[in-house]
């Protein structure tokens, strides 16, 4: 079954605002740079600078290679987007809780939420990708 892009955004409302959500977010960091983010900024002194502009730069990019990838079905687009929204989310999380402790959980357990929802739909993809695979072949010999 094909689905229009309409359709694939009515099926996928978690997923699509979780990786615009990622673009908005990546492109801020990309620009404004440390002061995204204090936790990050407490964490990595020193460092926070350039690092937020690469993990801004990670987390736009893999937000958009996620709905680039779902809204034109290329999954060999949608799995490296989720991998790089999974790293972005997880070294958000991290930085948050380590920067902020107590009063960066909230914001840390929501971006590791984030994190292991995109490898489990990483898990998903390529689970379906195998199974596919191994159906084509076995009508092949068939």
């Amino acid at each position: 079954m094909t689905l229009n892009r309409k359709d694939r955004l009515r099926l996928n409302p978690f997923g699509s605002a979780a990786a615009a959500a990622a673009v908005a977010l990546g492109l801020l960091g990309l620009v404004v740079g440390q002061d995204i983010s204090q936790g990050m900024t407490n964490s990595l002194r020193g460092v926070a600078g350039p690092v937020a502009h690469l993990w801004g730069a990670e987390l736009a990019a893999g937000g958009l290679l996620k709905l680039v990838g779902l809204y034109w079905q290329h999954s060999e687009l949608e799995t490296p987007g989720l991998w790089m929204l999974a790293g972005g989310y997880a070294f958000y999380s991290i930085t948050v809780m380590v920067g902020l402790g107590v009063h960066g959980l909230a914001a840390g357990i929501i971006s590791g939420a984030l994190a292991v929802g995109c490898l489990v739909k990483v898990r998903v993809i390529m689970r379906s990708a195998r199974t596919a695979a191994r159906e084509s072949r076995e009508r092949g010999e068939a």
